[in-house]
């Protein structure tokens, strides 16, 4: 690969990216995703597509354990 050709950010190169930060420093993905743009220079903002489904549903996961968003699929229990 070229020096151009590693410098853009992919898809796949973010979420690489962001399962390492996960992993290595035991961090929320929430945290990841925003330390891999910083570390990148990306706008947060811009990042939807470079997320991958799989970490959107980790980022969804957590923020519903934190009661940032309604839980769904939930069954009352009384």
């Amino acid at each position: 690969m070229t020096e151009i050709e590693n410098k853009i950010m992919t898809k796949k190169r973010f979420s690489e990216a962001v399962e390492k930060e996960v992993r290595s420093k035991n961090m929320p993905f929430m945290d990841a995703v925003l330390t891999v743009c910083e570390l990148n220079e990306i706008d947060p903002i811009e990042v939807n597509r470079l997320l991958s489904d799989s970490i959107k549903l980790k980022i969804e996961a957590e923020a519903m354990n934190l009661n940032l968003i309604p839980k769904a699929n939930e069954l009352p229990f009384e």
